[in-house]
């Protein structure tokens, strides 16, 4: 799904509002865009009328912060819908130089602009109206925030700053609470400039963000990741050709976008009924060392966990003698411990000759491997195997450990066939290029791209909302950041699934490596979000997550989404 600025988002609009056979009325977006708010808030467990304990809002306070424009239009279009919803519910709206009408109206069953745009509320214009909202931030369920939404170039001043603070302070304070404030953003928190991700003096820090029709390309930066929470997508009625067009175009241009739970649907290996371990293909697996015990079960598992149809770990006995104590449905090859050039050797010698011979498809390298100088001269003689006359490479997935053994080879590219996947965070990319970290983050999806096409190499680029980008300039974010999966081991994890997704996948040489990648960070990030919603996002292991992956699957098979 296209990424947007605020310029392209407003372009989008008007592509709908003037489409030839199914044009759709400004009006009728927004009240589209507040429908599809509002259907967000009542997916939130405290909030669903249906839930075993009933909602939160049954009988509660909901606070709407409507400002100038579209977006206040769409709070208002909420505060219509909650009233309907939550008959004896306060609902409680409160204008930021939003012009009102004379009148106020009620509303029938089927909702109008007109009629949503009536209701009462107070404005924001002096003490006594901010002393009353402080009052009701301290006890309402819910603030929906319509203030401003994208397109902000100027820092936030005055009293819109005041408002800000004062629901950041409240959300704070009342984050102990059994039921704390909960705090949606239309579109976008009010303060974050849409396209870069900047905060503009001082931003809304939401819970939830609904961004509209097409998601904001600043909200998935790591500026903005602290005053989004989590971002979902909302409909708002942009007809089906026109999308169809603007996915076209988007191809067509290798624009940035979004992976999206139905792209991931469309792309996971199919199973058929008559498969069998052949079917799936075989996965070799270079990894371990005596610090780093955990790395090669954890990747090894992934792999078949992501549906592989035979993985092998070679490594020296001793580091096999432990994995196969936790893992036992794979086979291994034993290499020698490798402390110089000789063994180094080898290794190299018996593992390319297995690789050959047992046909593998795909080799995965660097989980825990070490970095020591007989690990260095391994991965060296390596990078030697194609120039055996008949070698075939396997494709690489090439992780943490291996990263940093390439790094010490000049233009190690050159050596090996183009589109393989490099895992790097954001600290292995900087040694790969000689930068800093800072450098790196600067600008994530430049660093990701320039790095893709100098190293003829698909890019994963790990961190929240990570950054997958492939030679011929396609780049895609992974639309989830999750304090769950910050713990040792993810991304060994995140390399097996990759590996095993590859390794199905593969059954041609022109299998795309970038297709394979998103697919491999979204089912990451899927198992991730199960384990988060099972055990919170403090304490989770890399190993909970192994178990998450094929249920992983079956949860986005069955429409689970994370945006």
């Amino acid at each position: 799904m296209k990424l947007v600025t605020a310029a392209e988002m407003k372009e989008l609009e008007r592509r709908a509002e003037e489409h030839e056979k199914y044009p759709v009325p400004t009006r009728q977006l927004m009240l589209n865009a507040g429908q599809s708010v509002f259907e967000a808030i009542l997916a939130q467990t405290r909030f669903d009328p249906n839930g075993e304990q009933g909602s939160e809002l049954d009988e509660g306070l909901a606070v709407i912060l409507a400002g100038p424009g579209n977006n206040g239009g769409d709070a208002m279009v909420v505060a219509a819908l909650l009233r309907q919803q939550f008959p004896a519910a306060e609902v409680k709206i409160y204008f930021h130089n939003r012009p009102r009408p004379e009148d106020d109206a009620g509303f029938p069953e089927n909702l109008t602009y007109t009629e949503a745009e009536e209701q009462d509320g107070e404005i924001l214009e002096d003490e006594p109206a901010f002393e009353e909202l402080e009052n009701d931030l301290n006890e309402a369920q819910i603030v929906v925030d319509g203030l401003l939404g994208s397109g902000i170039k100027r820092p936030v001043t005055g009293l819109l700053a005041r408002v800000i603070d004062l629901v950041n302070e409240i959300h704070g304070e009342r984050q102990t609470e059994l039921n704390p404030l909960f705090v949606v953003a239309i579109d976008v928190p009010t303060g974050i400039n849409s396209d870069s991700g900047e905060i503009q003096g001082v931003a809304i820090e939401a819970d939830l963000t609904v961004t509209l029709g097409y998601p904001k390309v600043g909200l998935y930066t790591y500026a903005a990741a602290e005053a989004t929470g989590r971002i979902i997508i909302g409909d708002i009625g942009v007809p089906t050709d026109l999308q169809d067009q603007i996915e076209h175009e988007v191809e067509e241009n290798h624009e940035l976008c979004l992976t999206t739970s139905s792209w991931v649907r469309k792309h996971l290996p199919l199973r058929p009924i008559t498969g069998h371990k052949g079917t799936f293909g075989k996965l070799m697996v270079l990894s371990g060392s005596e610090n780093y015990l955990g790395a090669p079960y954890l990747c090894t598992a992934a792999g078949m966990r992501a549906g592989a149809g035979l993985v092998t770990l070679a490594a020296p006995q001793n580091i096999i003698n432990v994995v196969a104590t936790k893992l036992t449905e794979n086979t291994f090859l034993v290499l020698p411990e490798v402390q110089d050039d000789a063994a180094a050797k080898e290794a190299s010698s018996k593992l390319r000759e297995q690789v050959t011979s047992g046909k593998y498809r795909v080799m995965l390298f660097g989980p825990g491997l070490g970095h020591s100088d007989g690990k260095a001269a391994l991965v060296k003689d390596m990078l030697d195997w194609g120039n055996e006359p008949g070698f075939e490479w396997p494709r690489l997935v090439v992780d943490a450990d291996g990263l940093n053994l390439l790094a010490k080879i000049p233009e190690w590219w050159k050596q090996v066939p183009a589109n393989n996947i490099l895992t790097p965070h954001p600290g292995e990319l900087g040694t790969m290029r000689n930068q800093t970290i800072d450098q790196i983050e600067a600008d994530r999806v430049k660093s990701a791209q320039e790095s893709a096409k100098l190293f003829n190499q698909v890019v994963i680029l790990k961190g929240a909302y990570t950054v997958i980008a492939a030679p011929d300039g396609r780049v895609k974010i992974n639309p989830a950041g999750n304090a769950a999966l910050a713990t040792a081991g993810s991304g060994d994890v995140l390399a097996g699934i990759t590996a095993g997704l590859l390794t199905q996948l593969i059954k041609k040489k022109e299998a795309d490596a970038f297709d394979v990648a998103c697919l491999g960070v979204y089912l990451h990030s899927m198992a991730g979000e199960l384990v988060r919603r099972d055990f919170g996002d403090m304490g989770p292991l890399a190993g909970d997550l192994l178990m998450a992956i094929p249920q992983a699957v079956v949860s986005l098979k069955n429409g689970d989404s994370l945006e």
